[in-house]
């Protein structure tokens, strides 16, 4: 997942680090956590939504949960920048991306 982090915030035009390695790991970690504790209680108060639109909504749902973590790795001065919402919402898109290929290939 670090390596995923890292790889989207070289990749992505607006969003960049300092080159340490410690701002990709902090937000691998808030991810997780994010994963484990935020993403379910969302999850659960948008099935509606989900099923109105078979599901294409859980993507929306993981793209918001990841730029929030973005965002607030840019406000603790971790190292990580963004130059807009824009930017940050394609990074999110991106690692959304990227954390499936990864899981996909690498399976537990």
């Amino acid at each position: 997942m670090v390596g995923a982090v890292w790889l989207t915030f070289a990749v992505v035009p607006g969003l960049s680090t300092d080159g340490g390695w410690a701002g990709p790991v902090i937000v691998a970690i808030l991810l997780a956590i994010a994963n484990a504790f935020v993403l379910p209680i969302i999850r659960l108060f948008t099935i509606p939504i989900r099923i109105l639109t078979l599901g294409l909504f859980t993507l929306a749902v993981n793209v918001l949960v990841i730029a929030g973590v973005i965002i607030l790795a840019q406000n603790s001065d971790l190292g990580l920048s963004s130059d807009g919402f824009g930017a940050t919402l394609l990074g999110a898109a991106a690692l959304t991306v990227l954390s499936s290929l990864i899981s996909w290939i690498v399976k537990d």
